[in-house]
């Protein structure tokens, strides 16, 4: 198979096969049509017409490969979201050589709905709060910010420092993405689900599979044990340090340390630097 053919478990597109589909809006259905689209694409023939018979399957397509009204709902929206990502992206200080990473990994992991709540929530409190200089806040803008009850995904990233510059850690690999943002009157929770991860054993070289074991957060110079139940892992919001920046993001920041399953000797206890933006 082509690199980036296969679908992933929660069944999203790959920006390759997103790709397939935006060329085939371009196409006016003659002879040679597959051939075209895989040429522009880069790849050949087979990936693209096993990629479009299985849109027909799902009723994004007709079997002659024209947009069902469904399809062209889908592939609109997903057109919006590229559109916006990178603007999202560029607005909370990716550094312009990550972004296609980061649409990858956001397209090909999260769903197409809760990427467009992400963006909504983040414009929302764009708009609500612009300020015309950077400032500190404390937990204590959250109650005039934050409806008295709210669960929205928010995007979050793990970074390491490397020679003086933050450079993305490892971990980052060891969740799901987005993360949830909870509140309500018994508190405020950033919540991150874990999941499986792959590295190198530092005894032997080996390729290792495990999970994040546990997550310290400091607080106040004191390492604190975040609460684990069901690979969810809920940071209390106060522990944050949280800046608004001009434009009106607000960036939530923690230091945190981490250990593997696979334990110490193989992979060390690691301390990142959690970022998450509303």
């Amino acid at each position: 198979m082509e690199k980036g053919e296969n679908l992933n478990r929660r069944n999203l597109p790959t920006l390759q096969q997103l790709r397939y589909l935006t060329e085939l809006e371009k196409e006016d259905n003659t002879r040679g049509m597959i051939a075209r689209i895989a040429e522009k694409c880069q790849v050949s023939t087979a990936p693209v017409s096993r990629y479009l018979k299985s849109c027909c399957e799902k009723g994004l397509l007709t079997e002659d490969y024209r947009f069902t009204k469904k399809g062209q709902a889908w592939i609109e929206n997903y057109k919006r979201i590229l559109k916006e990502l990178p603007f999202y992206f560029r607005s909370i200080g990716i550094p312009e050589a990550q972004l296609e990473a980061n649409v990858r990994d956001m397209i090909e992991n999260i769903s197409c709905y809760t990427i467009s709540t992400m963006l909504a929530n983040y414009k929302r409190m764009q708009s609500s709060h612009v300020r015309e200089k950077r400032e500190r806040l404390t937990e204590h803008f959250l109650r005039e910010m934050l409806p008295e009850k709210i669960e929205c995904p928010v995007y979050f990233m793990l970074y390491r420092n490397k020679e003086g510059k933050m450079a993305l850690s490892m971990a980052d690999h060891g969740f799901e993405k987005p993360a949830i943002l909870k509140h309500n009157r018994r508190g405020s929770w950033l919540i991150l689900k874990r999941k499986e991860m792959q590295g190198f054993s530092r005894i032997n070289g080996e390729k290792m599979s495990g999970h994040l074991d546990t997550l310290k957060y400091d607080q106040e110079g004191t390492l604190i044990q975040a609460e684990c139940r069901d690979d969810m892992i809920r940071i209390p919001l106060r522990a944050f340090q949280f800046h608004r920046r001009q434009g009106g993001e607000v960036r939530g920041v923690l230091s945190v340390t981490m250990t593997c399953s696979v334990g110490r000797s193989h992979m060390p206890e690691s301390t990142a630097v959690l970022v998450f933006w509303m």
